[in-house]
């Protein structure tokens, strides 16, 4: 067994609402966050919310003092373009301060720099698939090109900079869709590896893993490269996959006497247009069954290939619905506790809808974790 350290420290690039940070916290690993990179600012205070601690509560200083610190970094208020910060109201603004602070956000990952990077074991990177996935324009990863998935090649440059300083970390996970394995993104990627290599680091082949083998029935398939400085890990080997369970009625809630659960399914409800009737006809779940399974919950569930419609005797007479986002937190592997932490944020369902669609199934990362880091961090009392 290896040597064990103190404690695991990670720093979660592309960290979105840090799905990462709960499958660690889920399996007693031993480990702090020491950092994370995102620029979204609706991500960073979900973030904040899932993950902040009260005792961990900055004080907050006026208006002019809160916009002195978050000028040092850029933002974006759609997550695609850098936005301004003098236009948001008060209260937003404040649930940006604090959820920066608390969280360790060192803002966009463009304008990161290793040698501002704190000593860290670990990092995640899961960097934007919108130019890789089949829902996109496919305009890749090339490095170079400017795409939100060329993103990737700014990891490249903080590799490199740690490398100058001999900091560089000695775990690092990738997680893109499945397409990063495409004809089309092989060379970018074998480029990728390759550069990798170059620095020591092994990687192991790219893992196709499907959130339907780790008990949750959502069918997503996203793939994963675990690289190691030293020696190659062989990590699909050690996980552990559970198989696919007839659960669906964990994740489905349905018992409307709760009006927590009549309020959220009214919010989930579309309108019986002929456009809506065809999305019924693609992705009805009717009847439903301990079986049941949906498809991809991507961060729009009003498109025609929804991840799932069930049938809502709603108001206003209309008769389907989509997934709520309390459900949809559950089938990424959330707690129903952890989606309520996020509720006084008081978000739409189609912002909130973007961000548990593009954040990662904990149930997969649990495994993963728990194969790469169980013998030297496990231990942990989890509190979860």
């Amino acid at each position: 067994m290896s040597k064990r350290k103190k404690k695991l420290r990670v720093f979660e690039a592309f960290a979105g609402i840090g799905a990462q940070a709960t499958a660690l916290e889920r399996i007693g690993i031993d480990y702090e966050i020491v950092g994370i990179s995102e620029w979204f600012t609706d991500a960073i205070i979900c973030y904040d919310a899932i993950h902040g601690k009260e005792d961990e509560r900055p004080v907050v200083p006026d208006r002019t003092e809160q916009m002195r610190y978050l000028s040092q970094y850029e933002f974006s208020k759609d997550s695609v373009r850098p936005s301004q910060l003098a236009g948001l109201d008060a209260e937003y603004f404040e649930k940006l301060y604090i959820a920066n602070k608390r969280s360790k956000n060192c803002g966009s990952i463009t304008q990161l720099h290793g040698c501002e990077m704190p000593d860290f074991d670990f990092l995640v990177y899961s960097f934007p698939c919108q130019d890789l996935s089949t829902g996109g324009k496919g305009l890749g990863m090339s490095k170079g090109s400017g795409t939100r998935s060329g993103l990737l090649w700014e990891i490249e440059r903080i590799l490199n900079e740690l490398n100058e300083e001999n900091r560089l970390p000695e775990y690092l996970l990738l997680e893109n869709v499945r397409t990063i394995k495409a004809p089309s993104n092989e060379k970018d990627l074998n480029q990728w590896l390759s550069f990798l290599e170059s620095l020591g680091y092994k990687n192991d082949e790219c893992m196709l893993l499907n959130a339907l083998d780790f008990g949750i029935p959502q069918d997503r398939e996203r793939a994963f490269i675990v690289s190691h400085l030293g020696k190659k890990l062989d990590i699909e080997k050690r996980i552990q996959k559970i198989g696919r369970k007839s659960n669906f009625f964990d994740f489905y809630k349905n018992d409307y006497t709760n009006p927590k659960y009549r309020a959220e399914a009214d919010i989930a409800q579309l309108n019986d247009t002929p456009s809506r009737i065809v999305m019924w006809d693609i992705n009805g779940r009717d009847p439903l069954s301990d079986d049941t399974t949906i498809g991809t919950i991507t961060c729009n569930m009003d498109r025609t290939h929804c991840c799932g419609l069930f049938k809502y005797d709603g108001a206003k007479g209309r008769t389907f619905r989509r997934p709520t986002i309390r459900e949809a937190f559950l089938f990424m592997g959330f707690t129903e506790e952890e989606y309520e932490r996020t509720e006084y944020l008081d978000f739409s369902y189609r912002k909130m809808n973007k961000l548990i669609g593009n954040s990662i199934v904990v149930n997969v990362l649990e495994a993963i974790f728990s194969a790469m880091f169980k013998d030297k961090y496990g231990g942990k009392k989890s509190d979860n």
